[in-house]
């Protein structure tokens, strides 16, 4: 029975309104954490830390031959992109793809075919370094209430320093003969190269974790400041990446010249000056094509006509790449290691004689 204003005879609780009316939270009103790059780089993020569970069960199971032995997870190979590196040479000096790390080799290979393919998405899509990078710079501007940027020439020389470490880094390795490069790949070092850098963070040294706080408060005060001034890795991808047939690129007929596109850049690219941009350190973030106010003024895709990749072709294109063609390399034997677990267990022996885990 309706009361004598209209309204139904059932009261609300009081205090209780509309949930339409309701203020929508901040974080989920956040286009970040609406877009599909932000739920592709937790679901990796997830998966990484699976990984690095998975990898510490293998390495206490070494410590006592009574206890069930756990398999090694073979996507830890993914966190050893200098010994895939050496793998990729090696195949391509040789034409044998080794079986010591074959997953590295088989991520390594799929990662750069999508940086040349796509861009440098791996960087702001997929890698968990990137994503808490990301995450940090995004508290610390919750903090400060700005992220602080380095005047230009600081920022010019210290963006060097990654392609002095990728340099050096090439140099060495592409310089091996084939011979050389067989020898360290199935030497000693690299066969266990994993258990030495779970070694390095199980029980950190005090270096380690100055280091480490030094980066995090770094990348709190500073836009992406290990992806931007220190990661080799992101140097590599950049360079191929400046290659590829997709770049975001910009209609000077539909741009209003607003500059919302060069604000919004992560990465302090001017999109708005532009015709496409060529940088090798755009990740195809999409931030700046989510900024624009115009429907048609940017886009990421290949030059000429209307083609675009919109950011949930992007996230398909990157789960089929580094999730299902991963799948296919192991159903065809292609992805654990031969390194025997006997070998592990003595790396671990000796690195408990001197007190590490």
């Amino acid at each position: 029975m309706a009361d004598h204003e209209g309204h139904s005879g059932t009261a609300r609780p009081e205090g209780q309104g509309n949930r339409a009316n309701r203020p929508t939270p901040r974080w989920r009103a956040d286009p970040y954490v609406r877009s599909p790059r932000f739920w592709i780089q937790l679901g990796f993020l997830l998966a990484s830390a699976l990984t690095g569970l998975h990898f510490h069960r293998f390495a206490l199971s070494l410590a006592d031959p009574a206890l069930p032995q756990v398999t090694r997870p073979a996507e830890v190979d993914a966190w050893l992109p200098i010994s895939s590196f050496t793998s990729l040479v090696y195949l391509l000096k040789s034409g044998v793809a080794n079986t010591v790390h074959p997953a590295g080799l088989v991520l390594f290979t799929l990662i750069l075919v999508m940086a040349f393919a796509a861009r440098r998405g791996f960087c702001s899509w997929v890698c968990p370094v990137g994503t808490l990078s990301e995450w940090a710079h995004r508290l610390g501007e919750s903090l400060f209430g700005r992220a602080y940027a380095l005047p230009r020439l600081p920022d010019a020389l210290l963006r060097a320093v990654k392609y002095l470490l990728l340099g050096f880094f090439a140099v060495m390795i592409t310089g091996m003969s084939a011979e050389g490069l067989h020898a360290f790949i199935h030497g000693a070092y690299n066969r266990v190269c994993d258990l030495k850098m779970y070694a390095l963070f199980a029980r950190p040294s005090v270096t380690t974790l100055t280091v480490v706080a030094v980066l995090v408060a770094l990348s709190l005060a500073v836009k992406n400041f290990w992806c931007r001034y220190l990661c080799p890795y992101g140097a590599l991808l950049g360079l191929v990446s400046m290659a590829s047939p997709l770049a975001v690129r910009r209609d000077s007929r539909a741009c209003t010249g607003c500059g919302r596109c060069s604000r919004a850049c992560q990465n302090r690219i001017d999109v708005a000056r532009v015709r496409a941009v060529r940088s090798p350190e755009c990740t195809a973030c999409y931030a700046c094509v989510g900024a624009c106010p115009e429907p048609d003024a940017l886009r990421l895709g290949p030059a000429g006509g209307r083609g675009r990749l919109t950011p949930f072709a992007y996230a398909v294109l990157t789960l089929a790449a580094l999730v299902l063609l991963p799948q296919a390399f192991r159903a065809l034997g292609y992805w654990d290691t031969d390194t025997p677990v006997a070998d592990y267990r003595r790396f671990f022996a000796a690195l408990s004689e001197v007190g590490h885990p």
